[in-house]
């Protein structure tokens, strides 16, 4: 009888599948082993590392027969840095396996069709798409450097960020600079609680093609020294700095703190196809503004508005969507419960001049759909577009949507599990799902996007 699976052991495995997550799956002796680094149908020794509620968690040591989808990473810290999962993946390999995986959620967790699920649409761009990204400080024998946690690490710093191709070049410029600027100061150490170089922040418009830098630090110093940062790279990179800024965070948890704008301003315009959306240095926005137009498109193509429609946007975000399909409705109205986003939604239907039909109201979108049923406050929409958190929506959302009996949803998801157990939800109200189209916004990452059309029977 073969020993148990347990820790540190060392094993021979051939994957049967790229799975949701990043890794692909195994089997040995009963147990399922999700390897890490492993392409499908591959031949693998890999290492045990973790065992978690039954499951074997297994990282790769060496390859005996590369998958023809298997590739060189561009990234010199790949396999180590966290940032990444599939950049050892042929990008034509990773739309394939994206296309997998959803329709195999779906299928398990819904028994959706693959019928009703369109290609994957790939991404505009395989590098350099993401407008935001937040690098950590740390400190190595060679001095201060800005980088990413070790995968699986929060504990552990690599020095990435001046390689880090997920960000357009000009921003890895940026970071490099910042990086030598950083030598005579301190970084945080979350372990000792020394230093106060906590995070380093990048915002890129890449309509603007100008940049907002935001600093955090964990404690009280002269901030005349990141002014002077920030001063000293507009030189450098003229018309490029749009903006700088510091947050003190004392516990040194995340950026968010006490805000300081030390220069230029910290908002600047992004476009997604023909409308301008205002991007403050802290508000959400799309991550790939450039692939967001496809995703957008097929919502607007779903909703199929001929001008005369009421449509309601929740969870709407600064109102990127609803306000991309003002132009086909009659009336928008968003819902969303962060008060900073609304305020940055306000502004941008001013910007794109249709403050006088879409209409913003902040509040969690379960109590503001009671409240309207109940003080009868709008006319039913005739479409929603519901854009929620990767944990999918509450059933008391769903209850409360429900009682508006919209003829169509349009439901923009960004986790495939969440999305299959909603449309499980949603059909036992008599709505069924038309068609499906996943669009890939994350290359070189497992991360699906999609846009699901559903009906009323």
């Amino acid at each position: 009888m073969a020993e148990k699976l347990k820790i540190n052991d060392v094993i021979d495995i051939v994957p049967e599948k790229m799975v949701y997550g990043g890794s692909s799956i195994a089997r040995i002796q009963n147990q399922t082993v999700f390897v890490y680094g492993a392409l499908q149908k591959e031949n693998i020794q890999a290492r045990i590392y973790r065992k978690r509620k039954g499951v074997f968690y297994a990282e790769t040591l060496n390859v005996s027969n590369p998958s023809k989808d298997r590739i060189e990473s561009r990234c010199p810290h790949f396999g180590e840095c966290g940032g990444c999962t599939w950049q050892h993946i042929d990008y034509q390999a990773q739309l394939k396996y994206k296309q997998h995986i959803f329709t195999d959620v779906l299928s398990r967790i819904a028994g959706i069709n693959d019928t009703k699920v369109g290609k994957i649409v790939p991404s505009p761009l395989e590098f350099g798409y993401r407008n935001k990204m937040e690098f950590s400080f740390g400190k190595n024998s060679e001095g201060v450097f800005i980088g990413h946690h070790r995968r699986g690490r929060y504990d552990q710093l690599l020095p990435t960020a001046k390689d880090c191709f997920l960000v357009p070049e000009k921003v890895r410029e940026i970071v490099s600079n910042v990086e030598e600027m950083a030598q005579e100061e301190e970084a945080h150490d979350p372990r000792t609680g020394s230093g106060y170089l906590r995070f380093f922040n990048v915002r890129w418009s890449f309509h603007e093609e100008r940049a907002i830098l935001g600093i955090t630090i964990t404690q009280d110093i002269d901030l005349n020294i990141f002014k002077s940062w920030f001063i000293d790279l507009a030189e450098k990179f003229p018309g490029v700095i749009a903006g700088g800024y510091v947050t003190i965070n004392y516990a040194g948890s995340s950026s968010i703190g006490k805000f300081h704008s030390l220069f230029g301003n910290t908002e600047f315009i992004e476009r997604i196809g023909e409308k301008s959306y205002v991007v403050g240095a802290m508000s959400f926005f799309q991550t790939n503004p450039i692939g967001a137009k496809n995703l957008f498109d097929f919502a607007r193509e779903f909703a199929d508005l001929s001008g005369n429609e009421r449509l309601w946007d929740l969870y709407c975000g600064a109102g990127t969507i609803g306000i991309y399909l003002s132009d086909d409705a009659a009336f928008v109205l968003g819902i969303e419960n962060e008060e900073s986003a609304i305020a940055c939604a306000k502004i941008n239907a001013e910007l794109n001049n249709v403050g006088e039909k879409v209409i913003f109201l902040y509040g969690d979108v379960a109590k503001v759909l009671l409240e309207i049923r109940e003080k009868r406050l709008y006319e039913k929409p005739d479409c929603i577009v519901i854009d929620p958190p990767r944990a999918g929506l509450p059933s008391k959302t769903v209850r409360r949507m429900m009682r508006f009996k919209p003829k169509r949803i349009i439901y923009i998801t960004c986790n495939p599990s969440t999305f299959a157990r909603d449309i499980s939800v949603f059909s036992g109200y008599g709505y069924s799902l038309i068609k499906v189209q996943p669009v890939d916004m994350f290359p070189q990452t497992y991360h699906i996007e999609a846009v699901g059309l559903l009906k009323r029977s």
